[in-house]
């Protein structure tokens, strides 16, 4: 875990930075846009732009976890994967561009957002082509153990602009037309930056090399692109479907409401993304030595480490956002709708409590299973949402999201466990569950007369000092014992 710990919590700092950054711009937007409805707009291009760059990567980060560690050479331009990532890229750009001209506009359920959306849906273009590049070119550069680099540029860089949008909007230096065009423009830097850092970080520059193209080989490619097709097209049912059922069952504007929620519950995946990054890594070359106690260690640890954060983000974000909602009388509705949060939470509270799971199984000879649960859990959130939202609109969708991801990580537990015998679930994490709970049920009956901000103030540092308080002390995580010792050392 040496490695994983120390980059994913330089990656979790930078994405903590960021995602506040960005954070601050998503809760904040509902006061300065004129309506809701233009909160959904902000919301179904990042929806579609996203959905696209999912489906149409073509599997190669798929590629390179499966086919990277085998032709890593430096001298040698790795065989030329730098070369066959832009032109996997370019292909599924072009893929996108044609069919979103062609059924972009059938979305919008009224003609008032159908008109909202046609002022800016030719900003899908440039989106889905650096949202393209960046995915894909990431991925190479996580494989050259540079994970901080995508994490910097995405979750960091991009958000500065976004504030910075966001601030000459509030000023009124520029209009809400050009606000959403720099909203876009936001999502193009990383893809032109990871382009370039990937270009120069590769000392050679060739194309694809014999060993790579041979029959043999093109013959795994094909199966990987297939492959990732399909899981990209499950994982972007996962990720979007409730906004985009939301916004052809309902209106732009309760899609706005949804997304602000969802944003703030996907706020607790962030650590996740950190150490899933760095840990594919490390676990695929794992998987390439047969070293399955790097893998059962890393799989233990991420399961205890992950659950910890993840629930001490949910209880903290639950005590706090009623009480920045009652702060502006535009957030009544987003008052109204609050459980949301706590729905969406749980379910990926539990995700994360089943550790890298799907990194284990997506680098080992079982990675078709992933493809698998994906499309098992694509399925379950289309029927779920269809009549969950039918009757309960938006926490319909929020339900179905929790119900469908718990039975789907509880079916990669077991694969695992009747496969490979590996499991995360120990004694300690059965005492880090325990805390857990009782954590929980403190932050939903918690509640004292005061003014919303010292509210919000006082339950930071109380919750942060308590949680973190009993997990050291009861020694629930030896990575996070490890780093709290070093700063101790280092700074005390």
């Amino acid at each position: 875990m040496g490695i994983i710990q120390r980059q994913a919590l330089r990656n979790t700092l930078i994405n903590f930075v960021g995602a506040c950054l960005g954070g601050a711009v998503r809760m904040l937007t509902p006061i300065f846009v004129p309506s809701n409805a233009e909160v959904g707009l902000i919301g179904v291009l990042d929806a579609i732009s996203g959905a696209f760059t999912l489906v149409f990567n073509l599997g190669y980060n798929q590629i390179l976890v499966k086919l990277f560690p085998k032709y890593r050479n430096a001298e040698n331009g790795h065989h030329g994967f730098l070369a066959l990532g832009l032109m996997l890229s370019l292909i599924g750009i072009l893929i996108s561009f044609v069919i979103f001209f062609f059924f972009g506009d059938y979305l919008p359920n009224s003609d008032t957002d159908m008109a909202l959306f046609k002022r800016f849906s030719l900003l899908i273009f440039p989106m889905i082509f650096f949202r393209m590049l960046y995915y894909n070119l990431d991925g190479y550069a996580r494989m050259l153990y540079y994970t901080f680099v995508g994490v910097f540029l995405d979750t960091f860089l991009s958000k500065v602009f976004i504030v910075i949008s966001m601030l000459l909007y509030m000023l009124a230096m520029v209009s809400f037309d050009y606000f959403i065009y720099l909203y876009a423009f936001s999502f193009c830097i990383p893809g032109l930056l990871i382009l370039i850092f990937a270009w120069i970080r590769t000392p050679k520059i060739i194309m694809p090399t014999a060993e790579l193209t041979s029959p043999a080989e093109r013959k795994k490619i094909y199966e990987y692109i297939l492959f990732g097709m399909l899981l990209g097209a499950s994982g972007s049912i996962v990720v979007y479907i409730d906004q985009f059922m939301l916004t052809r069952m309902t209106s732009f504007e309760m899609v706005g409401i949804y997304t602000v929620l969802f944003f703030a519950a996907r706020f607790i995946l962030i650590p996740s993304t950190s150490i899933i990054r760095i840990a594919q890594v490390v676990i695929s070359e794992a998987w390439e030595k047969n070293d399955r106690e790097t893998i059962r260690d890393v799989y233990e640890k991420s399961a205890v480490n992950l659950m910890l954060i993840a629930v001490f983000l949910l209880g903290l974000g639950w005590t706090i956002l009623n009480p920045f909602f009652s702060l502006h009388v535009k957030y009544a509705a987003y008052l109204e709708y609050s459980h949301i949060y706590l729905i969406l939470g749980i379910g990926i509270a539990i995700e994360m409590g089943t550790g890298v799971n799907s990194a284990i199984i997506a680098s080992s000879k079982h990675y078709r299973y992933n493809m698998y649960f994906s499309l098992l859990l694509g399925i379950l959130l289309v029927i779920l949402n269809y009549f969950l939202i039918s009757e309960y609109q938006l926490v319909g969708a929020a339900v179905a999201s929790a119900i469908a991801m718990t039975l789907v990580n509880f079916g990669r537990w077991f694969l695992l466990y009747k496969v490979y015998n590996l499991q995360p679930f120990n004694r300690n994490f059965l005492k880090a569950l325990l805390l857990c709970v009782a954590y929980m049920v403190f932050c939903c009956v918690v509640d004292y007369p005061a003014h919303p901000i010292l509210k919000m103030a006082i339950n930071c540092v109380v919750l942060t000092l308590l949680f973190w308080g009993l997990v050291v002390t009861l020694k629930l995580s030896t990575d996070i014992n490890k780093w709290l010792h070093k700063m101790k050392t280092k700074y005390f």
